[in-house]
C-alpha cells in the first residue's frame, strides 16, 4: 500500500531504545505516534487496530492529506504494558514535532497525562472507554471517539424505560469482572437507574477467568431480572454464563457493552446468543451500506488479508476510523487558522468540531461533548446454528 506509514516495532528488550524502521520524516509531514498490542495476548486486537491505522492514514494522505500535509504514522508494539507504553511515547516526542500521540487503553493514558499536562501537552486519544475520561481536568488534552462505559449503561437504561409502557419498573442485574474495567460504570449505573426508576435487582461480581458459571447463573434465574447486562470481560465468561442460563430457561434480555457486543464475539457465541442486545458507538454494518466513509471502509475491508470479510466492521477498527476523521478535521482547521500545532490549539480545534455523522458510521450528526462522543447504536444480534445478522435495535442511542 503506497503510503507514507511507517511501523516501529517496539520490544520488551529494546523498548527504551531501538525502533525498527524509522526514516526521517519530511519536515512538513505531521508526525502520529501510536502503541498497539501487536504481540502478547491481546495481539489480535491489536492487529485489527494497526489496520485500521493504515487504512484510515492511507485514504487522507491518498486524498490531499491535511491541507496538503501528509500524516506520518508510526506505530509500535507495547505488548499492552504500561511502561513500554510511556517509553515509546517519550521517545516520539523528544523531537518536539509530534503532533499526536495515541494510546492502547485506560491505564497508559492515566499514567502518561500528568506529565504530557506538564510538559509535552501533545494531543492524545485512546481505545479505553473508562467513564472518568471526561474529567477535562485531569485529561485536558485527551479525547475519546466514542462514548464511555457509563455512557453506555445509560443507553441500555434508556432502551429499558422504551419498553416499560404503563408496566412496572424494570429489574435488571449487572454482571461484571472484578476488574477496574468491570467496576468502573458501577457508581455512576447505581446512580442512573435509580433517576430512571429501574431497579437494581442483582450485581453479580466474576472473575476475569475461571468462573463458577453455575453459581452465576443460580443466581440470575432467582433474582428474576427483566434485563441482564454484562460487562468488563473480553471475551471469556459472560457466554458461558449466558449458555448456561439459557439452559436453566431464564427469560431476561441479555445484553452486553461494546466489548463484549462486537459482531464476531457474539457469532462465535452460537445459539444461545440469539436476541441478544449490545451497544456498541458505531454502525458496524459495512456491506451494501452505500454512506459514504461506510462504502470507503468497506472497500479496505474487503482488500485487506489479515482477516476474513464478514460485512461487518470490528468495533476497535472503527474507532480508529473516527479518530482519524476527527483529526482530519480538527487538524485542518488549526492550519486554516495560521495557528500552530499545539495541543492548547488541537484541543480546543476538537471541541469546537461541528456535529457530523462521519459519512454515515453515525446514524445522525453527532458532536463532541465533554471530549467525548455519547451516542452510539443498539443492535440484536440473530444467532442460529447455520447463521447469523446483526440488526439495530435502536439505530441512534444518546447518552444523557
Amino acid at each position: 500500500m503506497a503510503t507514507r506509514l511507517r511501523l516501529a516495532l517496539l520490544s520488551a528488550a529494546f523498548a527504551a531504545s531501538a525502533w525498527l524502521g524509522m526514516a526521517p520524516a519530511a519536515a512538513q509531514d505531521l508526525k502520529f505516534s501510536v502503541p498497539l498490542p501487536l504481540t502478547g495476548v491481546l495481539a489480535f486486537t491489536g492487529q485489527i487496530q494497526q489496520a485500521a491505522w493504515q487504512h484510515a492514514v492511507d485514504y487522507i494522505n491518498k486524498n490531499g492529506g491535511i491541507r496538503g500535509r501528509k500524516i506520518d504514522l508510526s506505530l509500535y508494539d507495547d505488548e499492552y504494558k504500561v511502561d513500554l507504553g510511556v517509553a515509546g511515547f517519550k521517545k516520539a516526542a523528544a523531537n518536539g514535532d509530534l503532533v499526536f500521540a495515541g494510546g492502547d487503553g485506560t491505564p497508559f493514558i492515566r499514567a502518561i497525562s500528568p506529565e504530557n499536562n506538564d510538559r509535552y501537552k501533545i494531543l492524545m486519544s485512546n481505545t479505553g472507554m473508562a467513564s472518568d475520561l471526561v474529567d477535562t481536568a485531569k485529561y485536558p488534552y485527551h479525547f475519546l471517539a466514542a462514548p464511555n462505559y457509563s455512557d453506555m449503561f445509560d443507553m441500555l437504561f434508556r432502551y429499558m424505560k422504551s419498553k416499560q409502557g404503563s408496566g412496572p419498573a424494570p429489574k435488571v442485574a449487572f454482571v461484571y469482572s472484578s476488574t477496574e474495567f468491570g467496576r468502573d460504570p458501577l457508581d455512576n449505573a447505581r446512580k442512573r437507574a435509580a433517576a430512571l426508576g429501574i431497579n437494581v435487582v442483582l450485581e453479580e461480581e466474576t472473575k476475569f477467568g475461571g468462573v463458577d458459571i453455575g453459581a452465576s447463573a443460580i443466581k440470575l434465574r432467582n433474582a428474576g431480572a427483566d434485563y441482564v447486562i454484562f460487562h468488563g470481560y473480553a471475551g471469556g465468561v459472560w457466554p458461558e454464563i449466558l449458555r448456561q442460563s439459557r439452559q436453566y430457561g431464564i427469560k431476561s434480555q441479555f445484553m452486553g457493552t461494546a466489548f463484549g457486543a462486537d459482531p464476531e464475539l457474539v457469532r462465535g457465541v452460537g445459539p444461545a446468543a440469539d436476541g441478544f442486545l449490545g451497544v456498541v458507538p458505531y454502525n458496524l454494518i459495512v456491506k451494501d451500506n452505500n454512506a459514504p466513509m461506510i462504502k470507503v471502509i468497506d472497500g479496505y475491508l474487503r482488500s485487506w488479508k489479515g482477516k476474513p470479510y464478514t460485512g461487518y466492521a470490528n468495533m476497535s477498527y472503527m474507532q480508529i476510523w473516527v479518530t482519524a476523521m476527527i483529526l482530519r478535521d480538527a487538524i485542518g482547521n488549526v492550519i486554516d487558522a495560521k495557528k500552530p500545532l499545539t495541543g492548547e490549539n488541537l484541543i480546543a480545534a476538537v471541541r469546537a468540531l461541528k456535529a457530523s455523522d462521519f459519512g454515515g458510521i453515525y446514524a445522525e450528526p453527532i458532536a463532541l461533548a465533554r471530549q467525548r462522543i455519547p451516542a452510539g447504536v443498539i443492535y440484536r444480534y440473530n444467532v442460529k446454528a447455520d447463521s447469523f445478522s446483526a440488526t439495530p435495535e435502536v439505530p441512534f442511542v444518546r447518552a444523557e
